[in-house]
């Protein structure tokens, strides 16, 4: 009869954590912990095959003996977050294996484990307990034996008294005696392992001992003396209770038949590939997989994991393996002959949808050469177009040009729909290519945004992951890392062929899989199709045009940068008394806080100061000033004026920055290469760099700004009787909240009076804490709060909108904009308090913000309609403002134009308003 077999979960854990390398996910998720003790957990299954067993772990609560000792396992370090966020995936794959799990608050893993051998022994069984704990050995008889599954050392009576010396209905005495200090127990002074095992051998007991210390020679004769009530707690806190009330009946510690829809869905998250596979038709309840026990499923875990070529990587024509239910079995075909082009060209032709993915040499789109392209009309099957791979011994592919002339027809229709993920991209690169794709339908990856911003990052791989409980072959499996990769063109195509035709499959199946849960929605389809998939062909336009820069107006910056910096350098070292590198953190910490004896210095875990910007900013000295000062020229000249040159077109010297719909949380763009929305404006540097950024000859830029776009949308979200006021009537919002809160007439109202009130309108709409507001205001706490107070009597609806925004994003977990974008809020109910405040101050931004980013979006799609396309252009979009360029004799009609546009897109309880400049340069314009 097999054993019934304890697990110290909580064993296996730590021991795998720390045996094991650092293992993450794509997504950062850390599994070294989870691999080492399933897999663990399954090699001793497999060896023992029980009918019954239990994996045990400790919880976080005390138990009696904490309260018995305060020193009780008071040495231990805190556990590390990159094993504590293992624990709860640990848990959920040892239940969906069919592995009884148990726990009980306030008992330890020891103690279960004890009462569970004394109950099994009490009904006829042998026990098999798997741990690298010594205090377990105290359990061992004839029926019990102890293993560590780490070592595959097995201990029975026999070994017990080999390894410590002493018996096993010993080994509480032994480690009262010796202490252990990873427990906390004390022991006897003088005694160590081969003592106490002398003693017990000699005297049988600790009481014998102790009855017999005047015999004891030395010091230790004395010391058992002068401990005995430490013994006595020792011997308590060593001892393993194994009378525990446990509310466990026989049967269900009886291994059961796995969950293999819940473990496919952890192999996916966890990225376990070998696991997945060996998952063999899981949504059939019938079949021989499922009814397999858990050793046997997932016995691939004892591998290493696959190679590129192991990993699925199939030739011409092979069909998906089984593991890819979810994804749907398909064929895969590469399209060399003329004959099969023919076909695949006809079916193209003929059909009134389907998706394309291009493979090309490089990720930026301007420099991209097209090396192939791949298509999926349904989930059965998809084809790959190779063109240009040009490795040793490549076979022959079709002609390039003459494919693309006949698929221009095609990609231009409009009424042939193409879906895609990130479709942008693919366009700029046809668009190289005199293609100008129409019919853009469905983007997967706006629409995995679109239906929730927050569950995943929207590369195919982790939507693939997510929606489809599908591991996509990576491009680093197929191409490798780092200097040795390979680009497309290079790779072999055998295994090109199927990374390319999966892209088609898989963005067909998402496209299946999106569609249908966004239909639950109306606005979030209206979202994906009105305003993402119509910005993202107007972003197209606006990347592949880029703006015009002044190359010889940045040289001269820089050199004038150079020079104040270097000013700022020789000033530093005036103040400091000696020399020193001011770009150097390290040594700015030590002549602040060393030399200087500047109060605040805080080292880090590296061993030097701190000196960010929030430490220097604190510092009331000069020299503080001047570092900050320095930094901040430092990091335009890097970012803006030198980089701006090397990122601009040589020819035509304008500059492209790429614009991304998926990233951020609320709906709003971000750009980078370069990034453009993080040029400073509010200081005169700033807007130097701005000045950058001109019209060509006769063409003037014209800038059209939101005017205080997130306080309206306040006043409509919270319609508060005073805010909506002051925008219907035009009143200066800022002064009139000064005049509200400080009981004042509004021609009172001082400049520094109207800059406290716009930090408190535009901190509470932003999220700022409590903190930041008084270093806004530069009042005293005191002071603050009661200004604040006294801002919500005036403005009771802003104060029930936050109240009201707080409570729906911890009912529904989301809040929503103005059109009704969903923006979750995952750490809403989080137990950390800071982390949930900020989950709260975000989530009152989230409406504003996003519904801002809504409303520029529509007014970007709408206004690309009016403008006359061979006399203006949309270059920009910066948070609120929209930048063009116009020729300059339509630039006065235009702007008035525009701003009709952009102020009637939505209606909402206050005015929209936009202000439109123009000018030679974007600084003028704005």
């Amino acid at each position: 009869m097999p054993p019934f077999v304890l697990v110290d979960g909580s064993y296996f854990l730590f021991r795998a954590f720390h045996a094991l390398p650092p293992l993450t996910t794509s997504t950062g998720l850390h599994t070294n912990a989870i691999r080492g003790a399933i897999s663990a957990i399954q090699k001793l299954m497999r060896r023992t095959q029980p009918t019954h067993m239990a994996v045990i772990f400790d919880t976080p609560e005390p138990t009696f003996r904490h309260k018995l000792s305060p020193i009780y396992k008071g040495d231990r370090p805190s556990m590390p977050e990159e094993l504590s966020q293992q624990i709860p995936y640990l848990h959920a794959l040892i239940k969906a294996q069919g592995i009884p799990l148990y726990s009980l608050p306030g008992a330890e893993a020891d103690d279960i484990i004890g009462t569970l051998t004394k109950r099994a022994l009490a009904e006829g069984h042998h026990v098999l307990i798997s741990t690298g704990d010594k205090d377990m050995a105290q359990l061992v008889n004839e029926h019990v034996k102890l293993e560590d599954s780490f070592k595959e050392r097995v201990l029975d009576e026999a070994g017990v008294f080999e390894k410590f010396g002493v018996h096993p209905h010993q080994i509480i005495d032994y480690l009262t005696l010796m202490g252990d200090a990873s427990d906390g127990i004390m022991g006897v002074p003088g005694v160590g392992a081969k003592t106490a095992a002398k003693l017990l051998n000699e005297y049988g007991s600790l009481n014998n001992i102790i009855a017999n210390a005047d015999q004891l020679k030395g010091k230790i004769s004395q010391n058992i003396k002068d401990n005995l009530d430490n013994i006595k707690i020792d011997h308590q806190l060593a001892s393993i209770v194994c009378d525990l009330e446990l509310n466990l009946d026989w049967h269900e510690l009886k291994l059961c038949n796995p969950n293999v829809e819940h473990l496919r869905d952890l192999y996916t998250e966890l990225e376990f590939r070998n696991q997945l596979q060996s998952l063999d038709h899981p949504n059939n309840p019938n079949s021989s997989a499922y009814q397999q026990t858990s050793q046997s499923i997932v016995k691939a875990a004892q591998t290493t994991e696959p190679t590129a070529a192991q990993d699925g990587i199939a030739e011409d024509h092979a069909s998906l393996s089984s593991q890819d239910d979810q994804l749907g079995a398909a064929s895969y075909h590469t399209v060399l002959k003329q004959e099969d082009w023919d076909s695949l060209l006809q079916r193209m032709q003929q059909t009134d949808h389907f998706a394309i993915d291009t493979e090309t040499t490089s990720l930026d789109y301007r420099v991209a050469e097209l090396v192939g392209f791949s298509i999926a009309f349904d989930a059965n099957d998809a084809y790959y177009v190779p063109l240009a791979h040009d490795y040793e011994n490549a076979p022959e592919q079709l002609n390039r040009e003459v494919v693309l002339a006949q698929i221009k027809p095609i990609l231009e229709n409009e009424h042939i729909r193409k879906i895609g993920h990130h479709l942008k991209y693919d366009a700029h690169i046809f668009a190289n290519h005199s293609i100008i794709i129409q019919g853009w339908y469905f983007d997967t990856m706006l629409a995995s945004y679109v239906l929730n911003a927050a569950a995943t990052r929207h590369g195919m791989d982790d939507v693939a992951r997510v929606y489809l409980s599908h591991l996509t072959t990576t491009f680093e499996q197929i191409a490798g890392k780092g200097v040795k990769q390979k680009t497309f063109n290079q790779i072999e195509l055998e295994v090109a062929a199927h990374y390319a035709a999966e892209d088609a499959h898989v963005t067909y199946r998402l496209y299946e899989v999106l569609s249908a849960k966004l239909q639950g929605s109306p606005e979030l389809v209206n979202i994906l199709h009105k305003i993402e998939m119509p910005v993202a062909r107007v972003l197209t336009g606006m990347e592949e045009d880029g703006i015009k820069l002044d190359h010889a107006f940045l040289d001269q910056l820089s050199v004038e940068f150079s020079e104040t910096m270097q000013t700022l350098e020789n000033q530093a070292t005036e103040l400091a008394g000696e020399t020193f590198n001011i770009a150097s953190p390290k040594q700015v910490g030590e002549v602040l806080f060393d030399k200087l004896g500047i109060k605040g210095g805080k080292k880090t875990a590296t061993g030097q100061y701190s000196t960010s910007e929030s430490v220097l900013e604190k510092i009331e000295h000069p020299l503080a000033e001047v570092i900050l000062e320095h930094r901040g020229l430092a990091k335009l000249k890097n970012t803006y004026t030198d980089r701006l040159v090397e990122q601009s077109h040589d020819t035509t010297h304008r500059v492209h920055t790429s614009y991304h719909q998926a990233l951020t949380a609320t709906g709003r763009l971000s750009s980078t290469d370069p990034n453009l929305q993080n040029i400073p404006i509010r200081t005169q540097i700033g807007r130097q760099i701005r000045k950058a950024f001109i019209a060509p000859e006769g063409r003037v830029l014209l800038a059209a700004d939101y005017s205080q776009i997130e306080l309206r949308l306040m006043a409509h979200f919270s319609q508060d009787d005073a805010l909506v006021h002051a925008f219907q009537h035009g009143q200066d919002v800022h002064r009139r909240t000064a005049a509200e809160v400080l009981g004042i007439a509004i021609e009172d109202v001082t400049n520094d009076q109207r800059r406290q009130a716009k930090a408190v309108n535009f901190g509470l709409l932003y999220g700022m804490s409590e903190f930041g507001l008084i270093r806004q205001l530069g009042f005293s706490r005191e002071e603050s709060q009661n200004y604040i107070k006294q801002y919500f009597r005036r403005y009771p609806g802003i104060y029930e909108y936050m109240q009201r925004t707080r409570q729906v994003a911890l009912e529904q977990g989301f809040v929503e904009t103005i059109l009704g974008r969903r923006l979750y809020t995952p750490d809403i109910d989080a137990r950390n308090m800071m982390v949930r405040k900020a989950a709260e101050r975000a989530a009152i931004n989230a409406p504003l913000q996003g519904s801002a980013a809504d409303i520029i979006k529509i007014a970007m799609i709408e206004v690309d309609k009016i403008l006359p396309k061979d006399q203006a252009k949309l270059l920009l979009q910066v948070h609120d403002e929209l930048v063009f360029e116009a020729d300059e004799a339509i630039a006065a009609e235009l702007s008035k134009q525009i701003a009709d546009v952009m102020q009637s897109v939505v209606q909402i309880s206050v005015p929209l308003v936009v202000e439109v400049g123009q000018g030679l340069n974007w600084d003028a314009a704005h």
